[in-house]
């Protein structure tokens, strides 16, 4: 259980740094609180920040979840979910990088979590069917 809590802590910490990039971008293109847009770059920082934080309320439950649930169908719940939990992240850095450079490139990135976080949805379905039955 120790990799997915591991795993969930580095997700946060990396929406706390995408959050400190639109900080710096909001200095950086002198976007003054409250307004949210204003220079496209500093758009693309926060739209990053935003979408990550729609996947996080999915990803984080998810994770503890399917490791749960799965673990007790004996099926190294706990390392599969911290597996497709680092290529989460990697694909959420992939993403970052891709959609602030240049929006349209950044699906590679976005699949990198959304394929993940369903595989973790459906096995949890799954497996809560198979316990109950």
């Amino acid at each position: 259980m120790e990799l997915v809590v591991l795993v969930a802590t580095l997700a946060l910490i990396q929406f706390i740094y995408f959050s400190i990039n639109v900080g710096r971008a909001r200095g950086k293109y002198n976007i003054k609180a409250p307004l949210m847009s204003g220079h496209p770059v500093f758009e693309r920082h926060l739209r990053v920040q935003m979408n990550t934080l729609e996947q996080l309320i999915v990803f984080i439950p998810v994770l503890f979840m399917y490791s749960w649930i799965s673990e007790n169908q004996g099926w190294a719940g706990y390392k599969i979910a911290a597996g497709l939990g680092v290529i989460w992240i990697v694909g959420r850095t992939l993403y970052a990088r891709a959609y602030v450079a240049d929006p349209e490139k950044r699906g590679p990135g976005f699949m990198m979590t959304f394929v993940p976080t369903i595989i973790m949805i459906v096995g949890t379905l799954v497996a809560l069917i198979k316990s109950l039955l």
